[in-house]
């Protein structure tokens, strides 16, 4: 009875603080929209690097969509288009890639863009030059050699589908040559927004008037790090920000849906929360104890309370409708009576019934972002029904994403974006991937697992991949290295007076290009 009433609190606790800062944002000050026509928009975080081949957390990745492009780029449905390569052919049997480049493309500062460039970018991967934690999702991809200055090859050991799907603007091309020092210091791209300056708070881009498909009409873009959603949401009621993306707790939403100043998209995401395990902890290495916890978790509950519904719980990081999403798999069930009979048979009795002990403890890490420490303490609250004990501890975001990346941590969560082909369970789950090599942070090693997704990763047919996806997404909901929690809804809040703004699946900016103040904005 005592956890049952601690689990309640926890959801008061967190419902209560949710509504304050839904109040904290209802300032009657009006927004008064920059006069020189420029954008600002608000980050959670600053971006980690500016080399677009160390860079995995999210807000590197909007600097790599505005700045850099790749030799593919995604349309806002997650489909693989054109970009840098007008086109390609795959050679010998799939284990060669020909892609044929854009003529007379240039870099920011002049320099032309070749297939050098793009053997350089990724040969620096490949061959070991710059260690990379997104090696894993090239390590079939034995050279990538430059045939002419308009003409590159990706030589595989083995044919691999999922190519294409690595080559967007978040492993965007840069200029044959440049070490992560010099990128980091001054990031080149041929993307339609150039770098000017950094701060440890913002990052300042303004339109490249030489793009190939238009200079944009937004002269300068400053992307600013404001951790704090109540500050965001502040900052955008002032109009010192004009656009956030993904980036307002859900209680602050509908006072902007209300009020004429602004525009509200939403739409279905592909972006992925979840829990993350270390497999190597002596808990938490056994499956029971992970399953124990994901049924303790009420995470329709959480979605609601959290999210205010802006959100869909799953079982699985592929995205509802994907081509490779397995349908079948059942949700795990909120069963606080299960969870208590597997965490008894995984060896962890309760050591006084419904008493305040608890069976053990672990601790939970996760950033100072608001939206973050809030889920921790919903989920925090869930377990406690069943005898564990949660201690949540947050870092700023840089320090915390160090101890993550170096497996410093028993619980955490965080959300996958940009999940557009099955291929990132290369990236984030194989053994091969671990850090600094990739992103397979909790340490998951099951070699059924990895021959399947290799397998799946042989063909280009989605359905000749998909049998060995599914299959893979039935063994991880078994060994659960992820407790999913939910995909979520899109959300993007901005000035009325900006049109041309679309939201992209996976939460991306690339639309900012085509972004523009209207006649209604201030002179």
């Amino acid at each position: 009875m005592a956890s049952s009433a601690k689990h309640r609190r926890g959801y008061a606790a967190a419902g209560l603080l949710l509504a304050s800062l839904g109040f904290l944002s209802c300032t009657p000050s009006g927004p008064s929209w920059p006069a020189d026509g420029s954008l600002t928009i608000a980050l959670e975080n600053a971006p980690i690097t500016l080399d677009p081949r160390l860079g995995t957390d999210q807000a590197s990745g909007r600097v790599f969509e505005l700045v850099l492009n790749g030799l593919v780029r995604k349309d806002p449905r997650g489909n693989l288009l054109p970009d840098l390569a007008r086109s390609w052919e795959i050679l010998d049997d799939g284990l060669r890639y020909r892609f044929h480049l854009e003529p007379d493309v240039r870099f920011h500062d002049g320099t032309p863009l070749t297939a050098e460039d793009v053997a350089w970018t990724f040969g620096s991967i490949v061959d070991g030059t710059v260690t990379s934690p997104k090696g894993g999702a090239f390590q079939m991809v034995e050279a990538v050699r430059a045939v002419d200055a308009t003409t590159v090859d990706f030589v595989l050991t083995r044919p691999h589908g999922a190519l294409l799907a690595d080559l967007t603007a978040e492993q965007g091309i840069i200029r044959a040559g440049t070490t992560p020092e010099e990128q980091n210091e001054h990031l080149i791209g041929t993307g339609p927004f150039r770098f000017v300056e950094r701060t440890p708070e913002t990052v300042t881009l303004a339109a490249n008037d030489e793009y190939r498909h238009g200079a944009p009409a937004l002269g300068r873009v400053v992307l600013r790090e404001i951790p704090d959603a109540t500050v965001r949401s502040l900052e955008l009621r002032k109009g010192s920000v004009q656009l956030i993306v993904n980036g307002l707790t859900p209680d602050q939403v509908p006072a902007f849906r209300s009020n004429p100043e602004y525009r509200v998209v939403e739409s279905p995401g592909s972006n992925y929360v979840y829990l993350g395990l270390n497999l190597t902890d002596p808990i938490l290495s056994d499956r029971r104890v992970r399953r124990a916890i994901a049924l303790a978790l009420d995470r329709p509950q959480l979605v609601e309370t959290l999210r205010g519904g802006l959100g869909q719980v799953t079982e699985t990081m592929m995205p509802a409708g994907h081509w490779a999403r397995d349908e079948e798999l059942e949700l795990i069930p909120f069963d606080v009576e299960a969870s208590k009979r597997l965490l008894d048979a995984a060896g962890h009795p309760d050591p006084d019934g419904d008493g305040p002990e608890a069976r053990f403890g672990v601790t939970y890490k996760t950033s100072t972002n608001e939206e973050s420490l809030l889920q921790a303490q919903i989920v925090q609250s869930m377990p406690a029904a069943v005898g564990i004990d949660v201690e949540i501890r947050s870092h700023e975001f840089a320090t915390f994403y160090n101890d993550i990346k170096q497996g410093n941590f028993q619980l955490f969560s965080l959300t996958w974006t940009g999940v557009i082909d099955p291929h990132i369970y290369n990236l984030v789950l194989h053994s091969a991937s671990m850090p600094p090599n990739g992103a397979n942070r909790g340490r998951f090693e099951n070699p059924e697992f990895d021959r399947l997704i290799e397998e799946g990763s042989r063909f280009s047919d989605p359905e000749r991949r998909r049998p060995h996806y599914v299959a893979a997404q039935r063994i991880l909901a078994e060994e659960l290295p992820y407790i999913s929690l939910y995909h979520k809804t899109n959300v993007a809040v901005m000035a009325a007076a900006l049109e041309g703004y679309e939201n992209y699946l996976s939460g991306e900016i690339h639309s900012v290009a085509d972004m523009r103040w209207t006649d209604a904005s201030p002179e």
